[in-house]
């Protein structure tokens, strides 16, 4: 009697190959965890350069409306239709606030002056922010923020400069320059 060995191994081979897929499942796992973990910091990034440059967008918006009109908007629909100005477009569009999820309000938080204009916008995200330095010009404040909500992007009206009226610090001069002739 004739008995065939073909499809028949020995035990110890197949815990050979047992041990060999088991392998090939942890380090595939191993490789999914480590681009789950790289992609959602990359989007964390993208976020927050977005929200840089939505905040600037609006703080600009806010600068514009103040120097066309001489007073901070009352609410950020102004700056897409100025009324005062209706062919002068401050900003193209609202932007919602990109740390808030989708579904919600536009997400920022208004900041306002005295008389109840808006001067400036700040995300509503707690949110512990992964850039803490190199900021751009004029942002460095953002710098050992704890939050988004600490990154508030206001306008501040500069000094206006009057005829007659010296910046502080500075003497003028005691008479207008003499221009002498030949």
């Amino acid at each position: 009697m004739l008995t065939s060995t073909v499809g028949k191994r020995k035990s110890s081979e197949r815990g050979f190959t047992y041990v060999m897929v088991l392998a090939a499942v942890v380090v595939l796992g191993i490789v999914v965890e480590v681009t789950t973990a790289l992609s959602s910091q990359v989007k964390r990034a993208e976020q927050e350069a977005e929200l840089l440059y939505r905040g600037m967008t609006y703080r600009n918006a806010i600068r514009s409306y103040y120097r066309a009109n001489g007073t901070y908007p009352r609410a950020l629909e102004d700056l897409v239709r100025d009324n005062r100005h209706p062919d002068k477009h401050h900003l193209r569009a609202l932007y919602p606030d990109p740390m808030t999820p989708r579904g919600e309000e536009t997400g920022w938080t208004l900041v306002r002056d005295s008389g109840a204009g808006i001067r400036g916008i700040a995300s509503t995200s707690s949110a512990e922010p992964r850039k803490k330095a190199n900021f751009p010009k004029g942002f460095e404040k953002f710098e050992g923020a704890t939050s988004y909500a600490q990154w508030v992007f206001e306008y501040v009206p500069e000094i206006p400069l009057r005829p007659g009226v010296p910046l502080p610090g500075i003497t003028p001069p005691a008479g207008p320059p003499v221009l002498k002739t030949n």
